[in-house]
């Protein structure tokens, strides 16, 4: 069987099960890259340009452990996801910088813009929409478009996007974690989910007794009757999603937001400031860290840890 390489990285913690459903629909085999390691990083960061983001060197990484296994590579060229929205402008040149890292192997593009959004027969790959027939084509969408909405419904229960996969592949749910203290996580997806280049910061939180908190938890609509009030529309939608769960988190009462965010990302810098300001307008404790591939490990959990401990004895002060 054709075997279909997925790097397991950037857009893939939210489009990932639902390619997957449609590969297999049509009768190709989806092969997911593992989980970030070292050898994955250094091989990313020595094929990128210094320029680009950790997260996409992370996805160059994931190519090149994939490429001599399968006999092509499906990569997304994301412009747009939602109608008078951008995505990052790296998004949108990804297939040519896994192309420069990869060689000239074969790569599927499913496209996502204007007029061509994600579940459209025009944003499969070429090689796809032209080499299947319509019918086997429009039913492995339905079947992704329905895997991808019991995807976000799971996510929007509380699950974090790893326990959402579970339950889908396995029909599992995994035991949702009970505190009365709980803490916001916000970041890009690639940023949040990756455990490897975040050090495991969901299960340090857990382990330290919180609840914790994702942008996927809330839905569009949330997000955008939260944002209404903005002077200008933010036309990131990754950026929409971190600013518009800070706000719905500080309402739901958590003791404090951590930020991950990744080094060298241009739309962050923008995104950044505005959680600053707002959680200082508010009193919201707030830790920002920057991820890039010289992040050490002990002054990442040193930072973390003294964060939390400062939300305890906030905590202690305000129940006397």
């Amino acid at each position: 069987m054709i075997k279909i390489g997925m790097p397991r990285a950037l857009l893939y913690y939210w489009y990932g099960l639902a390619w997957k459903t449609f590969l297999q629909e049509i009768g190709l085999t989806p092969l997911i890259s593992g989980p970030t390691g070292k050898t994955i990083l250094n091989a990313g960061v020595k094929a990128a340009v210094d320029e680009v983001c950790l997260p996409v060197k992370v996805f160059l990484g994931h190519s090149l452990e994939l490429i001599t296994q399968c006999e092509a590579l499906l990569i997304p060229r994301f412009v747009s996801i939602c109608k008078n929205e951008y995505i990052c402008p790296k998004f949108m040149g990804l297939p040519e910088m896994t192309r420069q890292a990869v060689g000239k192997n074969q790569l599927l593009i499913w496209k996502s813009e204007k007029n061509c959004f994600w579940g459209s027969i025009k944003a499969l790959p070429q090689e796809i929409s032209t080499g299947y027939k319509r019918k086997t084509i429009k039913k492995g969408l339905k079947k992704a478009e329905e895997v991808l909405t019991e995807y976000h419904r799971l996510l929007q229960r509380g699950l974090l996007p790893m326990e959402a996969e579970v339950t889908l592949l396995k029909g599992i749910t995994p035991r949702t974690e009970k505190s009365s203290r709980s803490i916001g996580l916000i970041g890009h997806p690639y940023c949040l989910y990756d455990s490897y280049l975040n050090l495991d910061t969901i299960d340090l939180l857990r382990n330290k007794g919180f609840k914790v908190l994702v942008p996927e938890m809330f839905s569009r609509r949330q997000l955008e009757i939260e944002l209404a009030d903005l002077s200008k529309p933010l036309f990131w939608t990754l950026g929409q999603r971190i600013l518009g769960s800070f706000r719905l988190m500080w309402k739901q009462g958590v003791e404090g937001v951590i930020y991950l965010s990744a080094f060298a990302c241009g739309p962050e810098a923008l995104i950044g400031e505005l959680v600053k300001k707002e959680g200082k307008a508010v009193g919201m404790p707030l830790l920002q860290l920057d991820l890039d591939e010289h992040s050490g490990e002990a002054g990442v959990i040193t930072r973390m840890e003294a964060f939390l401990d400062l939300l305890s004895r906030k905590r202690r002060y305000n129940c006397v």
